[in-house]
């Protein structure tokens, strides 16, 4: 798989599938994006691009620990997903994730899902129900998902061992293709 690429969710012959986007074709794309995403009353939004480092971010868990980015990443695959609980496609790739995480955590992955504009009980809650073993941050006013340029849910990033942004996730995954991410990472 291209370090470059983007991989976008689309609906085709009835059935959901995964198509992975020319690194050529990708800028075009990325660009429709952010012109109709810009907003009515002109301030500036987020584009990351592949190879940039992440945002820096000082986000709590739901245990109250403190996790700072990229400072927490060093030298680890990372994983960072964006997502609320009303969020279908978010519920359905956290324990997906979580089982990821689980076989791979002691090869260095980490995974961080941040809650996007909810609070402590809302992620405590789905937390709980769903056994995720991961550690969930609160992103409470959703800046830090305004500095990832986050539009919509899920969005997931992939952070290379050297702490650059490797893979951009818009929309929702397979569990194949988030172990691909992952192991490509």
């Amino acid at each position: 798989m291209k370090e470059n690429m983007l991989f976008f969710r689309c609906r085709g012959s009835g059935a959901l599938r995964h198509r992975a986007v020319n690194p050529l074709i990708a800028p075009v794309i990325a660009a429709l994006f952010v012109f109709l995403a810009l907003p009515a009353d002109g301030a500036e939004r987020v584009m990351l691009k592949i190879g940039d480092p992440p945002p820096r971010f000082a986000l709590q868990d739901t245990e109250g620990r403190t996790v700072t980015a990229p400072g927490d990443f060093a030298g680890n695959t990372v994983v960072v997903h964006f997502w609320a609980d009303w969020c279908p496609y978010c519920l359905e790739e956290m324990p997906v994730l979580d089982k990821l995480y689980q076989q791979y955590r002691k090869q260095g992955l980490m995974i961080y899902a941040v809650n996007v504009g909810q609070g402590l009980d809302a992620a405590r809650a789905y937390v709980s129900k769903m056994k995720i073993s991961y550690p969930v941050l609160l992103d409470t006013d959703g800046k830090t998902a305004k500095s990832y340029g986050v539009l919509g849910l899920p969005r997931t990033f992939f952070i290379d061992r050297k702490g650059n942004i490797k893979y951009k996730l818009l929309g929702e995954a397979s569990g194949e293709m988030l172990r691909k991410l992952v192991l490509n990472t």
